[in-house]
C-alpha cells in the first residue's frame, strides 16, 4: 500500500514539474557560445524564471546575428511575461531580421505589442514595413501616416509613403509626399534620393541637381554615387560616369552594376580589352550576370574571337533563354 502511495506521489510530483516553464539550458561552460552568451546564461541557471535574463540572452544572441537562438530566448521571455511589449517587438524584429516564412508569426507579436503599448512607434513602423513589404497598401499608408507627427519616425514614414504610392504608380502623390517630406526637413537624405528617382523617371532636367546634392549631403553613400554616374551615363557625360562609378567601388568594392557600367562604356569606345576585364570584375561578384557574360561576348565578336564569344553568348542564354543581346551574337558568330 505504501509503495503504491509513494508512486502516485512521484507521478504527481513529475507532472507538476513537466508543466512548469523551463528554458533552454546552455552550460556556462559550453565554448560553442560566446562569452556574453555564457555570462548570462550562468544568471539564467541559477534562476530559470527570470523573463529579463532570457531577454537579455536573447537581445546578445541578435546582435550576434544568431537569429535561431535569439528566437527561442525571446519566446521563452514572453512565456514568462507575455505582457511586456518590448519581448513581442524584439521578437517580432529578429523574425524580420531573419526573413522568417512564419509572416503571420511576425504579425502577431507586432499587434501585440501595439495591444499592449499603443504608443510604441518603433513597432508601428516596423508594422507599416511588414504590410508594404507584402503590397498591402491600404495597411501600411494608415500606419505611416500615423507617424508623421512624430519627430523620431517622420523623416523615414515620409520616404515610405512615398514609396507606397509610387508601387501604386500614383508617381503624382508619390513627389507630393517627397515634396512636403522635404519641406518639413531639407536635410532628409533619403526623401532627396526618392526625389531624384521620380525626376530621372520623368527625365526632367533638374534630376542632375538634384543627384549632385544628393551626393553632396552624404559623399560616401554608393547610391547616390552610382545614380549620379548613372544620370551622366545617360546623358552621354561618360568620363564624369565613369569617375563616379570608380568612387562607387572604392565605397564599396561589391557593387556589381558600377562595375558592369564601366565595362559598358569602355565597350563604348572599343576598349575592349578593358570592356572584359570589366566584365571579369562583374562575374566575380556575380556569376550569373547574363548581361556580363553577353557584353563579355560581344567584345570578343568585336575583336574576332568568334569561338570566344559563342561560349559567352551561349553562357548568357543559358541563364536568360530571352536575352536579346546574347541571341542576336549568337547568330552573328555561328
Amino acid at each position: 500500500m505504501k509503495k503504491i502511495v509513494l508512486s502516485i506521489v512521484l507521478i504527481v510530483v513529475l507532472s507538476c514539474n513537466s508543466n512548469r516553464n523551463s528554458g533552454r539550458f546552455i552550460s556556462e561552460t559550453d565554448t560553442a557560445y560566446s562569452e556574453d552568451v555564457r555570462a548570462i546564461s550562468a544568471k539564467i541557471n541559477a534562476n530559470t524564471e527570470d523573463a529579463e535574463l532570457y531577454y537579455k540572452r536573447g537581445n546578445t544572441f541578435y546582435y550576434e546575428k544568431r537569429f535561431n537562438d535569439a528566437v527561442l530566448d525571446f519566446e521563452f521571455a514572453i512565456s514568462l511575461n507575455p505582457k511586456q511589449p518590448l519581448y513581442h517587438f524584439r521578437c517580432a524584429e529578429t523574425l524580420i531580421s531573419m526573413d522568417s516564412t512564419n509572416s503571420e508569426k511576425t504579425k502577431l507579436h507586432l499587434t501585440k505589442t501595439l495591444e499592449l503599448k499603443s504608443d510604441y512607434h518603433a513597432a508601428t513602423s516596423l508594422l507599416a514595413k511588414y504590410h508594404l513589404a507584402r503590397q498591402q497598401y491600404p495597411e501600411a499608408i494608415k500606419l505611416y501616416t500615423s507617424l508623421l507627427d512624430k519627430p523620431e519616425f517622420a523623416d523615414p514614414a515620409f520616404v515610405m509613403l512615398s514609396i507606397a504610392h509610387k508601387e501604386q504608380k500614383d508617381t503624382i502623390k508619390a513627389e507630393g509626399i517627397i515634396d512636403r517630406a522635404l519641406t518639413v526637413n531639407p536635410e532628409n537624405f533619403d526623401a532627396v534620393m526618392q526625389k531624384v528617382l521620380i525626376l530621372n523617371h520623368r527625365k526632367d532636367p533638374l534630376v542632375l541637381t538634384w543627384a549632385n546634392k544628393a551626393v553632396r549631403m552624404n559623399e560616401f553613400s554608393d547610391e547616390a554615387l552610382y545614380t549620379l554616374g548613372l544620370i551622366l551615363q545617360n546623358q552621354q557625360k561618360f568620363a564624369d560616369a565613369m569617375s563616379y562609378y570608380e568612387r562607387v567601388i572604392k565605397v564599396n568594392p561589391n557593387h556589381v552594376f558600377a562595375h558592369y557600367n564601366l565595362a559598358v562604356i569602355q565597350s563604348l569606345f572599343e576598349n575592349y580589352d578593358e570592356s572584359i576585364d570589366w566584365c571579369e570584375k562583374t562575374l566575380d561578384l556575380n556569376p550569373e550576370f547574363a548581361n556580363a557574360m553577353a557584353l563579355k561576348g560581344y567584345c570578343f565578336e568585336m575583336q574576332g574571337n568568334k569561338k570566344a564569344a559563342l561560349q559567352e553568348y551561349k553562357a548568357a542564354l543559358s541563364i536568360n533563354p530571352n536575352l536579346t543581346v546574347a541571341k542576336d551574337g549568337l547568330k552573328n558568330v555561328q
